[in-house]
């Protein structure tokens, strides 16, 4: 069977800071509503480092604010620390988390394009590494802040957060096919690696924790 390879002949070039923050509601609803090859591929031209930074830092911000709502909300057991009060454990607690989601996110996003532009280029993709994080960003930000708003809704934080990121895995195939004129077979057998040696690596790490359990 021949798969297709797709190819744009777009000519979008990156717009000056300002002129790109304005721009990113109508892309986000843009990729996010109309999902396809051509939507991603009309928007990686206007690939920038600025936009892109500013992008990951404000979603940093703003999921840690989230998570932080959701924790004054439904506060999680942190157990008990000899000589230090529950409500100073809860606070230092909740603070290390706030920063560890500021500093993950952007690091999340340029980790996770390396690993798929890497891959990208094993199945002779060519597209460039900024492209490839800037169009994970452009859908990547309101589904990631949408999962974080849905933790706040009681008695569904355990499956409906999760609901976004189902969706966004969709997204970066498609996002692999834009940037890289990659068929959606290889699309989907980059975005199926990584996750594949992941779950191995789950799996094989609950085994062994079964195992010394058991001992």
């Amino acid at each position: 069977m021949v798969t297709k390879t797709y190819h744009d002949h777009t000519n979008t070039h990156p717009l000056p800071l300002g002129r790109a923050i304005r721009a990113l509601p109508a892309q986000y609803l843009k990729v996010i509503t109309r999902p396809s090859v051509q939507s991603l591929s009309a928007e990686k031209g206007r690939a920038s480092w600025g936009s892109t930074w500013l992008q990951l830092i404000a979603l940093g911000m703003l999921s840690a604010l989230l998570s932080v709502l959701a924790q004054l909300l439904a506060p999680a057991h942190v157990g008990n620390v000899p000589g230090v009060s529950p409500a100073t454990v809860q606070a230092v607690t909740t603070t290390l988390l706030a920063l560890f989601i500021i500093v993950g996110t952007p690091l999340s996003f340029l980790v996770a394009g390396a690993v798929l532009y890497w891959l990208a280029r094993l199945f002779k993709g060519d597209g460039p590494y900024l492209q490839q994080v800037y169009t994970m960003v452009l859908f990547g930000v309101p589904l990631v802040l949408l999962s974080s708003v849905l933790q706040l809704i009681p008695a569904t934080s355990s499956w409906l957060p999760y609901l976004p990121h189902l969706y966004n895995l969709v997204l970066l195939v498609l996002s692999l096919m834009a940037v890289h004129h990659l068929s959606w077979g290889k699309a989907l057998a980059i975005l199926l690696i990584p996750l594949g040696i992941v779950l191995v690596l789950a799996l094989a790490g609950s085994i062994l924790l079964m195992t010394h359990v058991s001992q």
